[in-house]
């Protein structure tokens, strides 16, 4: 028999949150095939199984953060019998109560319980058994066998026609919510955890004022604690220019017409992004990271994207993005974004960035100042594109203005710096067949 632990995706990781099981109780498991899905503070990530056999048990359910390395189910052949321990301790304290006491008569085995006139049950059997009131001998079994948890949560069914987990019921008694009125979200109405929680909270009347509380998943804690220490480690400041976009979006439209010919749809964030690496070229102190005794200037542009998705922040990075063409760098971000719009980025598709741009384009967004992520030097930031009236060689007409922002660590380099930045930036993007041939 093995056990699945919670991974440990890293040095500093300290919980991690099962988002799915990705096979059922029951079903053939092969070595390092994928078997779950987690969250850790910085990816989501497939997590292999560590064995060959069956899937014996889920100690946890969908959605829960534990303890990195805490057992959290079993692999093994038909027939094996779980130890009851480890799931015991994978139980979270049930609010206002006590946990049960254990039972120090019976062996910590799974061998079944043989004293005199004493059904044959598991320890984790007779628990269950105890805590929601059934005689042993009311529970139907297979000859030749204990009694186990799993017929003693199918005798609960049927004595309150409700389908619910142990833990479930256990924090349904705690709380003392009423199994048949709440609706399950689990397989096939299955009530879990989550679902008497849900229950046990006061309905709160049209008009209420009480706060809303949303659980901190690991990816937030990292999203807050990152950005609190990057803005009191680090001496950031932010600059903003308006530019005339114009000529660029009417390099975009040409071609985002040959796209058949280029194989990859050209969006406008490709061309900022090809356009802020090729200005690294020149100002390399943007591509850099302050360090107690020395500025660390990159040969390399491991560019990161900052990509919103449904679980938070995260910022893929495309390695080595000065190497790649317009057409390259353009598959690459759509990749990288997919992925991590789809939870499938790696461990490496978030490492090792230098540079970092944001684009809140798509947002009714002008300006903004964007916190820089440590230990890099420079992000840029660009807000919407906006048609206004604007003076174009000495006439007013109507052209496509965006605000292009720069926060930077002043550590690193100075308000002339970024200065220069801000011009060879504007002179790119008014002038694009300038970056384009670079």
């Amino acid at each position: 028999m093995v056990e699945i632990f919670m991974p440990k995706a890293g040095m500093d990781m300290k919980e991690g949150r099962l988002i799915r099981w990705l096979k059922n109780v029951g079903d053939p498991v092969e070595l390092d095939e994928p078997i779950m899905e987690i969250e850790t503070d910085k990816i989501t990530m497939e997590a292999e199984a560590p064995g060959t056999g069956i899937l014996l048990a889920k100690l946890i359910e969908d959605n829960t953060t534990v303890p990195v390395l805490q057992t959290i189910g079993y692999i093994g052949q038909p027939g094996e019998q779980i130890p009851t321990t480890p799931a015991q301790q994978a139980d979270a304290p049930v609010p206002g109560s006590s946990a049960p006491a254990e039972d120090t008569s019976a062996p910590k085995s799974p061998a079944l319980v043989s004293e005199s006139g004493a059904i044959p049950a598991t320890p984790l059997a007779k628990t269950l058994a105890r805590e929601n009131g059934l005689a042993l001998a009311e529970i139907p079994r297979e000859e030749g066998r204990p009694l186990r948890a799993h017929d003693v949560e199918k005798a609960l069914e049927g004595k309150t026609n409700v389908s619910a987990t142990p833990l479930a019921r256990k924090y349904a008694e705690a709380e003392g919510v009423d199994l048949r009125h709440v609706a399950g979200s689990g397989v096939a109405g299955k009530i879990r955890k989550s679902d008497v929680l849900l229950a046990a909270e006061p309905a709160q009347p049209a008009g209420s004022r009480e706060p809303v509380r949303i659980p901190l998943t690991p990816i937030r804690k990292a999203i807050a604690r990152n950005m609190f220490n990057s803005l009191h480690n680090m001496a950031q400041t932010s600059d903003s220019v308006e530019v005339d976009v114009t000529e660029l979006i009417a390099l975009r439209k040409r071609l985002v017409a040959r796209q058949d010919l280029l194989g990859t749809k050209i969006t406008v964030n490709d061309l900022l992004s090809y356009a802020a690496v090729k200005m690294l070229k020149t100002h390399p102190l943007a591509n850099a990271s302050y360090t107690e005794d020395e500025i660390l200037c990159f040969p390399y542009v491991n560019l990161s994207m900052a990509v919103a998705t449904e679980y938070g922040l995260t910022s893929p990075v495309i390695h080595d993005a000065d190497q790649m063409t317009l057409v390259d760098l353009s598959k690459a971000m759509r990749d990288v974004v997919t992925r991590a719009r789809d939870r499938k980025l790696t461990a490496y598709d978030q490492q090792n960035g230098t540079f970092t741009l944001t684009n809140m384009g798509i947002f009714p967004v002008d300006n903004f100042n964007p916190i820089l992520p440590a230990p890099q030097s420079c992000i840029l930031g660009f807000g919407r594109c906006v048609d206004k009236p604007a003076v174009y060689n000495g006439e007013i007409c109507i052209r496509t203005r965006m605000v292009l922002s720069v926060t930077y660590d002043h550590r690193v380099f100075d308000g002339g710096e970024v200065g220069s930045i801000m011009a060879t930036m504007k002179e790119y993007l008014e002038n694009p067949e300038l970056f384009l041939v670079q």
